[in-house]
């Protein structure tokens, strides 16, 4: 049964797709303000390789839920979804349409359709994230034996879920696909459309490699030194985004700057390919070309509105 009967609209799919200027262009047109759903746009100073929406996308249409966390702070999928719960709220206050936009599949399920339930045990987790910090190869060898189809859909960089993943068999001896199955993700909390957007592979690759030397033109080198001189250790949550690992790794000198550019560009089509392979399982999703197919998006969000 739903929660509450009005209704959200969803842009989701994998990286380079567009889905950030779609939902400028929906919030423009349907009186709508945007919901961050990316795991990596709430946290405060990583600006250019989280593709966080420039000032003037800003100004034109209220966001919500970026630049929200502090880089040592700690947010995971069940906080986003109290946090968007809210955003929410007060946007249908206002008599306006929330769109939520991300490319972090867990989180957009959390929110459409809640999280299953399992313990924590924060003295097991610390003991954890050592072991990870000892051996993360390792560590996701370990993670990818209990559950391998939890491990496919991840980054052996991914320490939060990896370690979230060991704590929970830990606890529980079930693993996060078993407990996923078990609460199905049936029964949807919001009345959501859910618009995806997809690329051609040979054509979304090529964009992802632009954008990536895009990025460093605009000081993306520089972004990371400044956040380091800030203080921030290079072991935070943040620093195992895509980009910022192989950036840090450039700065202490064991990598040269081409391969750095080659790493990054590799490992975010990597990214888009897992995000692909989420977001196609998702149930009722209209997949759509952005912007060759904008006329046909606009029309779907008007019969649903």
């Amino acid at each position: 049964m739903l929660s509450n009967t009005r209704k959200i609209i969803a842009v989701m799919g994998p990286t380079c797709t567009g889905k950030s200027a779609l939902s400028v262009d929906l919030a423009k047109t349907f009186h709508g303000e945007i919901v961050n759903g990316d795991s990596m746009q709430v946290y405060r100073h990583f600006n250019i390789g989280t593709a966080k929406p420039d000032l003037s996308a800003r100004d034109a249409v209220p966001h919500h839920l970026i630049d929200i966390v502090d880089p040592s702070g700690d947010f995971q999928a069940a906080m986003f979804k109290e946090s968007a719960d809210r955003a929410i709220g007060e946007i249908w206050s206002r008599n306006r349409v929330p769109v939520i936009v991300g490319g972090t599949g867990l989180y957009m399920k959390a929110l459409i359709y809640g999280l299953f339930k399992a313990p924590r045990d924060s003295l097991l987790r610390e003991r954890l994230h050592g072991e990870y910090h000892d051996d993360p190869s390792g560590f996701y060898e370990k993670v990818k034996e209990i559950d391998p189809e939890y491990a496919m859909r991840i980054s052996h960089r991914d320490r939060i879920r990896l370690v979230r993943a060991m704590e929970v068999y830990t606890l529980t001896g079930m693993t996060v696909t078993s407990l996923e199955k078990g609460h199905g993700f049936r029964e949807p909390r919001y009345s959501a459309l859910k618009i995806g957007l997809q690329k051609d592979r040979d054509e979304l690759y090529s964009r992802i490699d632009r954008r990536v030397e895009e990025m460093l033109d605009k000081g993306w080198v520089e972004e990371v030194k400044d956040i380091l001189s800030m203080g921030y250790s290079e072991w935070l949550k943040p620093f195992s985004g895509i980009g910022y690992r192989e950036i840090v790794l450039y700065i202490k000198g064991f990598i040269r700057y081409e391969d750095m550019v080659k790493d990054i560009k590799k490992h975010t089509r990597r990214y888009a390919k897992r995000q692909f392979t989420w977001f196609a399982k998702e149930k009722d999703v209209s997949w759509f070309q952005y912007p060759e197919d904008i006329a046909g998006i606009f029309k779907k969000v008007r019969e649903f509105l």
